[in-house]
């Protein structure tokens, strides 16, 4: 059974029950045990995350879940919590923790090239290409042969400019950081790194550990390993190409920006139609209503009100996107109402809001001024940090045009 009908209020709704009730009664009440593992942190309290959320399905649906009716664990309900903005940690003592993947990410034991300060980029991108297979949700361990035909020309690309090519050494030396096992090499060949003849031979395949690849299926921290790379390796790449180049062009925007780029056409005649077929994410259209009536269709960036066909018009914006990468929520705390200048922008990480709640320029451009906010216009601040991370990442990017 899916949890996609539950919103932020619903979890809200769900916690204030838990505190009222007493946590002993509100599991029986809904028939549920205590977290073993997964909790919802809000506030300093600790909460049954599966309890949480199915009770907050009712709220959202009436359809109240009982623990048999839904799976609990890193993909299902912490993988809802976190999308809509809350920390879940898990209470295992040995588990990997987010600070953790991402001290690990800052401390990779990278090897320097002779006469050259600068780290090898081996391990950096061979991690990003890693990444965006994760957020792709295709399979977390990959066989040598289709690992060295994707990464090597990677590293040809994107690495050092006296470095060579060896996809054979991130294969094998990643293990090092704790986030990455090799399955598949024979015993007597494991005790140090295997010869190309070895890996050609076995085929081994090689990954995320399960660990790591759970907390990188939760967008949030994702995006904060994307970045954690990004900035300790990789700080005169251009992030634009590398990021098409690997399939995480997603994060180059907010949201779906238009490619405005034009199809080649004929250059005469009417222009050219072809058919397609498109799955897109169904908006929830009441809530782009009542963001735009709760600030009476002006613009919380810039404070435009436009006319069109002597009717207001303004946007409904996502501070973080809908669908792939970024996964947002469509509720009320994650929607501005812009302009059109402003949300076309504010997607295209040119503009972000900082913690102090002043609109900034990602390229120090423009002048702070505060964002806007309706009195029941809630916002949420972790949305507000994705989009504010996103921006951090690409401003580094080169201009176009």
């Amino acid at each position: 059974m899916g949890l996609g009908d539950i919103r932020y209020e619903d979890i809200i709704a769900a916690t204030d029950e838990f505190r009222r009730l007493g946590r002993d009664d509100f599991l029986q009440t809904y028939g549920f045990g205590r977290a073993m593992s997964y909790e919802l942190v809000l506030d300093g309290l600790r909460y049954d995350s599966k309890a949480i959320v199915g009770v907050a399905h009712g709220y959202a649906t009436d359809d109240f879940l009982r623990p048999k009716d839904f799976s609990g664990g890193a993909a299902t309900v912490a993988r809802c919590l976190r999308e809509l903005g809350f920390v879940v940690e898990n209470g295992e003592a040995t588990t990997l923790s987010r600070t953790g993947l991402l001290e690990r990410l800052r401390t990779l034991k990278v090897s320097r090239g002779p006469g050259s300060p600068a780290p090898s980029r081996h391990q950096p991108l061979t991690l990003l290409w890693a990444i965006a297979r994760e957020a792709d949700e295709r399979p977390r361990m990959t066989p040598w042969p289709r690992f060295r035909d994707e990464v090597g020309p990677l590293l040809v690309e994107f690495g050092l400019s006296n470095a060579k090519a060896t996809p054979e050494y991130p294969f094998w030396h990643l293990r090092g950081s704790g986030l990455w096992e090799v399955h598949g090499i024979p015993a007597e060949s494991a005790k140090k790194m295997p010869m190309m003849s070895i890996l050609d031979a076995h085929h081994p395949r090689a990954g995320f550990t399960e660990e790591a690849a759970a907390l990188l299926g939760d967008p949030v921290a994702r995006l904060d390993a994307i970045a954690t790379i990004c900035e300790t390796y990789l700080e005169d790449v251009d992030l634009q190409a590398l990021f098409e180049r690997i399939g995480m062009d997603g994060y180059t925007t907010a949201g779906s920006l238009l490619n405005l780029a034009e199809d080649e056409g004929s250059g005469a005649g009417p222009a050219p139609r072809r058919d397609t077929t498109r799955s897109v994410i169904v908006r929830d259209v009441s809530l782009a209503r009542k963001v735009k009536e709760l600030e009476d269709d002006r613009c919380q960036i810039c404070g435009t009100a436009l006319r069109y066909l002597d009717r207001p018009y303004s946007q409904a914006a996502h501070i973080r996107g809908l669908g792939k990468p970024h996964h947002g929520p469509d509720e009320l705390q994650n929607l501005l109402c812009l302009c059109a200048n402003c949300h076309v922008l504010f997607d295209g990480l040119e503009i972000y809001v900082d913690a102090d709640g002043l609109v900034r320029g990602a390229r120090n451009t423009r002048e702070p001024r505060p964002l806007r906010r309706a009195p029941a216009h809630p916002l949420n601040e972790a949305h507000i940090g994705y989009h504010r991370d996103l921006c951090r990442i690409n401003a580094r990017k080169p201009a176009t045009g």
